[in-house]
């Protein structure tokens, strides 16, 4: 469909609407960004009318300044622009939840999970999505109110249709360019900046609003005045439209018209609305007040005489009008700002004084009550605390958090230091969830001010340290904390908690594991069963990482704590710590963890999925069951399990996409979770991301970015004396990486850092050490010994994870191609080809198959396979049975077997006539 911007009734605007077009026709986003007045909202109003004519469905949010302070405002509105029932289909958590936020149902006391209204927003738009294309516009998001800019956010970053479904227009001022909806969007944004219109092009405006009495020399003086803001134009040229000539008169003598108003935009807005009557500027008042009010609303608040009037002359002087919802809506979102800010602040108290008493939600009453306020009121401080409360509830955190501060502020001074204490807690709190850290960390600016006695010093240490972005100075903050907190207190308990897992994401395992003895200790003496259960979880993580304690002994006494008080602890928690430590073949961990989920998700706690999906992803990878930790993470994708620019989710998508064979993708994640561990100084996710780095150069055949990524890795094991990551065994990778390159000492020290790994109760490194070994004694000459040492290797089951398994295969294969066992060779290579691509990692399969090609075999030309022509061709050199099962590191059975094959499909019956077969036969050979 070919159109222009002009037969929308834009002027000058052309190549802005030809890029919005463009986005509408092939799907995408686009973000509008230019200063008040400057045409945003007609450019997307034009561009919604474009997509509805073309047939996508329409959704548009047009908030206003006053719609910040309402709890999903913006949601509200665009749901009610979906098709009737759509929100049935939703899974049960998430239906109520979005009937909670948009208070068309009570809470009943339960608090919303956060993430569960972002996941309903997100899967109604994939819903509408996959019903048709999708024309999402959003005006002046700088004035989207907090709990939809979070959904909106959430939902778009992770929605999951093919790109030319979904079309997203932005428009902002040039400050909005930096909202999280724009900053999150999933793909690149086609950015239109919009500059002040030319003189022809307003001039052309003006005399299509106006009419042809308006020469070119009026219109193009009135352009220069408005400094080509068409917004301005207009309302300077409703001003004069009354009367035409008294403004000509000087351009004809080669002057600008003097005009009748300041040509300033606020201030024309300004004398815009001075000429209302006041009758209607005090209806519009409450309309800008409120931020969004119906005529229902409005009947309540005022006589049908008076409103009726007012909203006639709101229409006449084209300031507001009554929407298709029956609600009054500002023509320009500006001019409600001009109502308000025309105002007395007597004459707004009083208009917040009267919706407070007639609004009948909790929330909307609080916040207008607020405003009424000239000084400290205990009642309204418990008012907004417990509206704070209900908007917890109902999962709009950041408005929660809003609300608790104004509280707090709201408290008299007389009120006791330990209550306004605890409201500023209470608000720093909320905005944590929120993830408003920035506001969190003001709020506990105030707090810091009432922490009069310690332990209300090391609360607010507490929280500094869970706001910092990174390590340094953490720790030290931390023990200054504990040296205030009283001892056996809570807070006491989490700083101790706190510094044992600072030193141990610091890599101190020394300091890591007397922190968190002393913890466990601290919560036997009084802590809740959950609390004990997490210090026991991070003490077993710190003796399995650095081999010190007893990790068994402190499983075992978890089993015992699950056992005696299972009710008290999260199930979540549980199946969490069972996936991540449970070995490569533990039956019940896949089982557990998705049981997990399905209960986290069932229940609307949206907030468990990440730490469960982590854990079974990773241990799916552990298994070798690639294609199931493919599923497995496509899945937390689907259901938005990632909570923001997590080390968790990157972890996840790093390994799927590394054994996957995705090594472009798994490089870019691990170098940029390895860049951001080494801003906040973490050592262990650093080190958990160089070994993925050492895994997929390893995989591209890229020995020597491996290496470095390896050494560097060894270097913090060397230094931190850690002996285990998570299972992984990374150092597989260094000896390899080092073999290709010839660095012999790197693999000595490579099967040194597996063996303290095996030591610490992991048997499978153990093996992979003797695979190591044996390799490097190959690559010193003694390939025999190397043989006999892989062979036995092949021969184990079940220590090795397949993947694993195949490896050690591979390398059995290439000591055979070195020691010149030609047929072994290409077998074994083939069969660990054959391992590896049944375990769905197809790089290593092309590496095993690429090794077999050197092999320089030529094919047996009656069909045996290669071990059965180099058993043929040692029993006819007149090897027994034993020399040759002894030749080729297999056993006299394997022997047996291969010859009854070779018998068949030679159509031999002896030894000597095999002989005879193959003298005659060279070509089997």
């Amino acid at each position: 469909m070919t159109t222009t911007a002009e037969a929308f009734g834009l002027f000058g605007r052309e190549p802005a609407f030809r890029a919005l077009a463009d986005a509408v026709d092939v799907g995408g986003y686009a973000v509008v960004s230019g200063d008040p007045g400057l045409g945003k909202t007609s450019l997307l109003r034009a561009a919604g009318q474009f997509a509805d004519r073309t047939g996508r469905r329409l959704l548009s949010i047009t908030p206003t300044d006053f719609d910040r302070g309402l709890p999903f405002a913006g949601l509200a509105e665009l749901l009610a622009q979906c098709p009737p029932g759509a929100s049935e289909e939703l899974p049960g958590p998430q239906r109520r939840a979005l009937a909670v936020a948009l208070q068309q149902d009570d809470p009943d006391g339960a608090e919303v999970d956060p993430l569960a209204v972002p996941l309903a927003l997100r899967t109604l738009l994939t819903s509408l999505c996959r019903q048709g294309r999708v024309a999402l516009v959003l005006d002046d998001i700088q004035w989207l109110d907090h709990a939809t800019a979070g959904c909106l956010s959430f939902a778009l970053r992770r929605i999951t249709v093919t790109p030319e479904r979904l079309t997203v227009l932005i428009g902002t001022r040039p400050e909005g360019l930096l909202s999280d909806v724009v900053r999150t969007l999933p793909g690149e944004a086609s950015e239109v900046r919009l500059t002040p219109l030319a003189e022809p092009a307003i001039s052309q405006m003006l005399r299509r609003h106006f009419g042809e009495a308006w020469t070119h020399a009026v219109s193009n003086a009135l352009a220069r005045a408005s400094g080509g803001n068409p917004l301005l134009a207009l309302m300077i040229g409703h001003a004069m439209q009354s009367d035409l000539s008294r403004w000509s008169w000087s351009a004809h003598e080669g002057h600008d018209p003097v005009f009748p108003v300041p040509p300033s935009l606020v201030e024309i807005l300004g004398e815009k609305v001075s000429l209302l009557p006041d009758d209607a500027k005090e209806v519009l008042l409450l309309v800008s007040a409120a931020g969004r009010l119906s005529l229902g609303q409005l009947e309540r608040l005022v006589d049908r005489p008076q409103l009726a009037a007012a909203l006639d002359a709101a229409a006449d002087w084209d300031v507001a009008h009554v929407d298709a919802g029956s609600r009054v809506s500002f023509t320009h979102p500006m001019l409600a700002s001009a109502i308000y800010d025309s105002a007395t602040p007597a004459q707004r108290r009083s208009a917040h004084r009267l919706l407070a008493e007639s609004l009948e939600d909790t929330v909307e009453r609080a916040r207008h009550r607020a405003r009424t306020l000239i000084s400290p009121d205990h009642e309204i401080a418990r008012e907004l605390q417990l509206a704070a409360e209900v908007s917890e509830r109902r999962g709009a955190q950041q408005l929660a958090g809003d609300l608790f501060e104004a509280a707090a502020r709201a408290t008299p001074q007389q009120a006791p230091p330990a209550a306004r204490f605890a409201l500023w807690l209470r608000a720093v709190d909320t905005y944590v969830v929120a993830g408003a850290t920035d506001a969190a960390r003001s709020a506990l600016e105030n707090a810091a001010t009432l922490a009069e006695d310690e332990e209300r010093q090391a609360e607010v240490i507490l929280r500094q340290v869970e706001l910092m972005d990174g390590m340094p100075g953490a720790r030290a903050l931390t023990e200054r904390g504990l040296a205030l907190a009283p001892e056996g207190s809570e807070v006491h308990n989490a700083l101790t908690s706190l510094l044992a897992a600072l030193h141990r994401f610091a890599g101190d395992g020394e300091e890591a594991l007397r922190s968190v003895c002393a913890a466990v200790d601290e919560a036997r003496n009084g802590a809740s069963p959950a609390a004990l259960f997490r210090s026991l979880n991070t003490q077993m993580s710190v003796e399995r990482h650095w081999g010190s304690g007893d990790a068994e002994r402190t499983h075992k006494e978890i089993e015992e704590l699950l056992a005696s008080s299972r009710h008290a602890i999260s199930e979540s928690l549980v199946a969490w710590t069972h996936a991540l430590y449970a070995p490569w073949h533990d039956p019940t961990a896949d089982d557990r963890a998705r049981s997990a989920i399905r209960q986290a998700v069932e229940g609307g706690r949206y907030g468990d999925l990440t730490q469960l999906y982590v854990a079974l992803v990773i241990h799916l990878v552990r298994a070798s069951r690639i294609a199931d930790a493919r599923a497995a993470l496509d899945e937390a994708d689907q259901v938005g399990a990632w909570a923001p620019s997590s080390f968790q989710e990157q972890i996840a998508r790093a390994n799927v996409s590394a054994y996957s064979g995705d090594l472009d993708l798994a490089r870019q994640v691990a170098q940029d979770a390895a860049t951001r561990a080494r801003a906040v100084h973490s050592t262990y996710w650093l080190s958990a991301f160089l070994a993925k780095i050492g895994f997929v150069e390893n995989s591209a055949s890229e020995w020597q970015a491996g290496l470095v990524a390896l050494r560097e890795i060894a270097d913090i094991f060397d230094n931190t004396q850690m002996v285990d990551l998570e299972q992984d065994l990374w150092a597989v990778d260094y000896a390899d990486a080092a073999l290709q390159v010839g660095a012999l000492e790197d693999v000595e020290r490579a099967v040194d850092l597996l063996r303290r790994q095996g030591a610490s109760g992991r048997p499978e490194a153990s093996v992979a050490a003797d695979r190591c070994q044996a390799l490097l004694t190959a690559a010193r000459g003694g390939v025999d010994d190397a043989l006999h040492q892989l062979a036995r290797i092949v021969a184990l089951d079940g220590i090795e994870s397949p993947f694993e398994a195949a490896r050690s295969r591979l390398a059995l294969g290439q000591v055979y191609r070195r020691a010149g066992y030609k047929g072994m060779a290409t077998e074994t290579l083939a069969a660990a080809a054959e391992q590896f691509e049944q375990i769905g990692t197809p790089r290593w399969s092309e590496r095993a198959r690429a090794d077999a090609g050197r092999v320089g075999l030529r094919p047996s030309a009656v069909g045996l396979t290669a071990t059965e022509q180099r058993v043929a061709e040692l029993v006819a050199k007149g090897r027994s049975n034993q020399e040759v099962a002894a030749e080729l590191f297999i056993s006299v059975k394997t022997v047996e077997a291969n010859l009854t094959r070779i018998y068949r499909k030679l159509a031999v019956r002896s030894r000597t006539a095999l002989a005879a077969h193959l003298r005659s036969n060279p070509g089997s050979e």
